[in-house]
């Protein structure tokens, strides 16, 4: 493998992340051998205990399988019941696609639906109160496409802890994590914020008159319209190669 000497300060998170892409991209196929830890270790220019704690990790994402006397070996990785791997996929623009991101915005559609519909039927006042806060910034400040991704992701975030159901939130957290890893690809002067705004506000309305399938409906509206700008935006990068096949070539 072709490793890169990794600073002190980055060691045992270095090694990891440089493991888990050449995982995640197949540069490391699954069944294959990784090398020692000494041999890592001299790679990376690092001592073994960084990368004992990246391994340690890989094996917790469920990438490796650690075989006590024969060594350490990637695993499948649809084999993995970590949803790390989720946000994982998305770090490395190697490893990204359209496919593989219409996928995850596929997941991410079902849960969302469910998630507007127990946010319709559980929130609280105080949550409704909040929500207005937020929208009353949005119309103010979302112009700023950083700040349109803030507000987005505390809307998210607010959303998820509406549902009161743990898994919902915990879903939605890994979520929020991938929506800022996107933000550039959707969060930029091409946004129509005035209709982001405007659905916020109706999504808002039907959440506070417990309108279930009014909030089903415009979460659609909204999910298509974000997922449609987010997958035009990959295609035109997988286009110039500046992820995908072509920027693994270009990594080699």
């Amino acid at each position: 493998m072709d490793l890169e000497p990794l600073a002190t300060t980055r060691r045992a998170d270095g090694v990891f992340e440089q493991l888990r892409s050449r995982i995640l991209s197949g540069a490391l196929p699954p069944g294959s051998q990784l090398p020692n830890e000494r041999e890592l270790a001299e790679a990376l220019g690092v001592n073994r205990a960084s990368v004992r704690e990246a391994l340690r990790r890989l094996e917790f994402l469920e990438l490796v399988e650690v075989r006590h006397g024969h060594g350490t070996f990637a695993r499948e990785v649809s084999e993995s019941s970590a949803l790390q791997v989720v946000e994982g996929l998305l770090r490395d623009p190697t490893v990204v696609t359209r496919d593989l991101l219409a996928q995850i915005l596929l997941f991410r559609r079902h849960v969302v639906l469910h998630v507007a519909e127990l946010a319709a039927t559980n929130r609280t006042p105080e949550q409704l109160e909040r929500a207005r806060a937020l929208l009353d910034e949005e119309e103010s400040e979302a112009r700023d496409a950083k700040r349109a991704l803030e507000i987005d992701l505390q809307w998210n975030a607010l959303l998820g802890e509406a549902t009161g159901n743990l898994m919902y939130q915990l879903l939605t957290n890994l979520f929020t994590k991938l929506v800022r890893r996107l933000g550039p690809l959707y969060y930029n002067e091409r946004r129509d914020y005035e209709r982001s705004s405007r659905t916020h506000r109706q999504m808002l309305d039907a959440i506070e008159r417990r309108d279930v399938d009014s909030a089903h409906a415009l979460a659609e509206t909204m999910l298509a319209y974000s997922e449609g700008s987010i997958l035009s935006e990959v295609e035109r990068l997988e286009a110039i190669g500046a992820i995908g096949s072509a920027a693994r070539e270009r990594a080699r």
